[in-house]
């Protein structure tokens, strides 16, 4: 008897002497010292959305490329007439940023109470004569316009920035009846006159200078008299719908810096002498 209860004893003594070890060889509970570090989680970087021109697509989407590399924040765009996108705006009541193409469309959307902040411009659209390489319908000037032979292909009248330019051309000219008699088609966008041109339709089209100088190799120009141009400024303006207006306001300072270099390397003009 004396010795099983000496046997339960050692086993006893044993067990507290493994739980003890096991004790020892166990995480220790974290403290204060050694919790993981409060606050060091990378922050979610804002998405801005933007309303862009057709017309200034290409210096756009390089701005917003350097935007994000220098400050993480990526700006989605999407692309359509200044009408059209005005439209959009008005209709979603959503977005960050509105860059259309031309000043009246942005006083347009801040009358409507659409956009705040104003910046700019950036640059500016100068509408200018485009003709086939060769020139064959021998266009000098904008009232070579209403000639019989003409066959002329103009951006939409109500919707593009740059087919409203064209019409108040046209009107200071005094040949708007006279010229829009000779309209072979009517593009969406600035851009699709040169598309047009090239895919062998019209003789002539009014586009803008930029996308003429970036396709010199496969349309001719002609600039228009200065006395009877129409030429706009290229603002961006805050959308006041946007729910992250420090980020949008930071990208129309950034646009405002970096913008005018880039439009140029674009083609566009970035000083205007007024005649």
């Amino acid at each position: 008897m004396k010795r099983h209860f000496q046997m339960i004893s050692i086993c006893a003594v044993m067990t507290m002497l493994l739980a003890g070890c096991a004790s020892s060889t166990s995480t220790p509970a974290q403290t204060a010292t050694n919790l993981p570090p409060q606050g060091t989680a990378e922050q979610v970087k804002p998405v801005l959305f933007a309303y862009v021109g057709s017309g200034i697509k290409d210096p756009m989407v390089e701005l917003a490329q350097m935007y994000e590399t220098k400050t993480g924040i990526k700006v989605e765009m999407t692309f359509n007439s200044s009408g059209a996108l005005l439209s959009q705006l008005e209709t979603s009541k959503k977005g960050d940023l509105l860059l259309p193409g031309s000043q009246p469309y942005v006083e347009k959307a801040r009358k409507a109470g659409l956009v705040s902040e104003v910046t700019g411009p950036l640059a500016y659209h100068v509408p200018v004569i485009m003709t086939p390489k060769g020139n064959p319908a021998g266009i000098t000037g904008i009232r070579d316009l209403t000639k019989p032979h003409v066959q002329l292909i103009v951006p939409d009248l109500e919707s593009a920035s740059i087919g409203k330019q064209a019409l108040r051309i046209f009107e200071k000219a005094g040949i708007k009846e006279d010229v829009l008699k000779r309209v072979l088609t009517y593009v969406e966008t600035g851009p699709k006159v040169l598309t047009t041109l090239q895919l062998g339709q019209g003789n002539a089209g009014i586009g803008e200078y930029s996308s003429a100088i970036k396709a010199k190799d496969k349309v001719d120009m002609v600039e228009i008299e200065p006395a009877l141009n129409e030429i706009e400024a290229l603002p961006g303006a805050m959308v006041t719908y946007s729910t992250q207006p420090a980020a949008a306001k930071d990208f129309l300072d950034f646009a405002a810096s970096e913008g005018p270099k880039v439009f140029e390397k674009h083609g566009y003009k970035t000083k205007i002498e007024k005649p």
